[in-house]
């Protein structure tokens, strides 16, 4: 075992410098901005604990409102925290392709199934704990753009905002393990079958049967609905935001299918060149593919299920519940606003890593003579045509949520769905230009025209 552990870091090193660098900054993100949401919910439940007991003017009762911020807080952490830990499932998973030949290559040398996984579980919660670190630090970096943000007629101050040492702790424990678990995840071809992927075959397409969960999913969160009139209002509450939560994570088991699906449609209508390059990609590894878009696909879920802001307007007569109004809209844009940042930082690496893994494709490509305008082509129309697909999906998953919360006014309301619309043009916009960033490694990478037996 000693012997395997050492292998670890040589492993690291040998699948480059430069996907491991992708990585931790992927992990550094995810901790930052999971950080600063738990801190953001801390705060509001700090403030409703220091709340006094008694009615305002309006015979409202102040410790009644505090609580109103609490919940609408934890429903946004539940849209933000499913993006965050999607983001570092995808980084754990980052290189796989160059990982997987390795691995397999030592499997059929004889290293054994959980020498394996021991590691890809070292490598990976090494890069998940360098990633928490400097997440950490970025946490720090973050608070003065947090303190500056009014919520309840007075911004947030830095000590309502900390998460504690626990919290940095946890961060630390977490987020390694987060990333280990995920890598192991994806270890199931390698140990199974390392000699169809030493082959590169292409695995068999995923199963429309994922798409039971999501629907599942959505069937209860009706039902709760429907049913929540008789229940307490903090359990009606508390499995109402779980069954959010449960349906927006069930996107990403969807996710994937859909692309696969997307991929097997272009191949079918494709009449150019770069379109069956991009729809072969698609079906070949649908899940790497979805890695690139999945962040637009939860951002688009949380723009579906704001729609309902536009429906809240001040009316200048009640002071308390027009405060109120501002801040379930700025806490509703400042969640779009995370989660589109998410989204984009998470495509860019993300499609920044796939063209590090397809360097031997790219390299074959070149030297059977395909010009460097047909993998810009080609890359482009792998991104686009399942991002819109996905993103209109997630959008619509969440409209209907809304529907089944507050009846048909949630769609039928033209500028929410304005709104919805406005917001998705801006984060499509957004991710094509994230997923340009690449194009200057890609064009390093076809500099490169030797051909390694990796």
């Amino acid at each position: 075992m000693k012997a395997v552990l050492a292998l670890a870091p040589r492993l690291q090193r040998s699948g480059g410098s430069l996907t491991t660098a992708l990585a931790v900054v992927a992990f550094a993100v995810t901790t930052a901005m999971g950080l600063s949401v738990l801190g953001g919910l801390l705060g509001f439940i700090d403030r409703a604990d220091r709340v006094p007991e008694g009615l305002d003017s309006h015979g409202v009762s102040a410790h009644e409102n505090a609580e109103l911020y609490v919940i609408l807080a934890t429903i946004a952490v539940v849209l933000l925290v499913v993006p965050l830990v999607s983001l570092a499932g995808a980084a754990a998973r980052m290189g796989v392709a160059r990982r997987d030949a390795r691995l397999a290559t030592l499997r059929l040398l004889g290293v054994t199934a959980r020498e394996v996984r021991v590691v890809t579980a070292v490598e990976t919660a090494a890069q998940g704990l360098a990633g928490a670190v400097l997440g950490i630090a970025g946490y720090g970096l973050l608070m003065p753009v947090w303190t500056r943000i009014s919520f309840q007629g007075r911004p947030f101050d830095a000590g309502e905002l900390w998460v504690g040492f626990a919290g940095i702790g946890g961060a630390l424990v977490v987020v390694p393990l987060v990333a280990a678990a995920s890598a192991l995840v994806s270890l199931r071809r390698v140990v199974v079958s390392p000699l169809g992927v030493a082959r590169r075959q292409t695995p068999p397409a995923l199963s429309w049967l994922r798409t039971l969960g999501l629907l599942a999913a959505v069937g209860a969160f009706g039902l709760v609905v429907g049913a929540a009139g008789g229940m307490p209002q903090m359990i009606a509450v508390a499995l109402l935001v779980g069954l959010l939560g449960t349906v927006f994570a069930t996107l990403n088991l969807v996710g994937p299918w859909i692309v696969g699906v997307v991929g097997r449609v272009m191949a079918a209508a494709a009449r150019t060149p770069a379109t069956l390059l991009a729809a072969r990609r698609l079906t070949d590894d649908p899940r790497a593919a979805w890695r690139v878009v999945g962040g637009l696909g939860m951002a688009a879920f949380v723009a579906g299920c704001l729609s309902v802001l536009p429906m809240f307007e001040t009316t200048g007569e009640d002071p308390a519940a027009d405060v109120i109004t501002r801040d379930i809209v700025t806490g509703g844009v400042l969640t779009l606003a995370i989660a589109f940042a998410v989204a984009a930082v998470s495509a860019g690496i993300m499609q920044a890593s796939s063209v590090l893994d397809r360097k031997r494709e790219y390299a074959l490509q070149r030297l059977a003579g395909a010009p460097v305008e047909l993998f810009d082509a080609a890359r482009r129309r792998e991104v686009l045509a399942p991002l819109l697909l996905v993103t209109g999906t997630s959008s619509g998953v969440a409209l209907l949520l809304v529907v089944l919360v507050i009846g048909t006014s949630g769609v039928t309301n033209v500028s929410g769905l304005a709104l919805v619309l406005g917001f998705l043009a801006g984060g499509v916009a957004l991710m094509l230009a994230a997923t340009e960033s690449s194009r200057p490694l890609l064009r390093s990478v076809l500099r490169e025209t030797v051909v390694r037996a990796d």
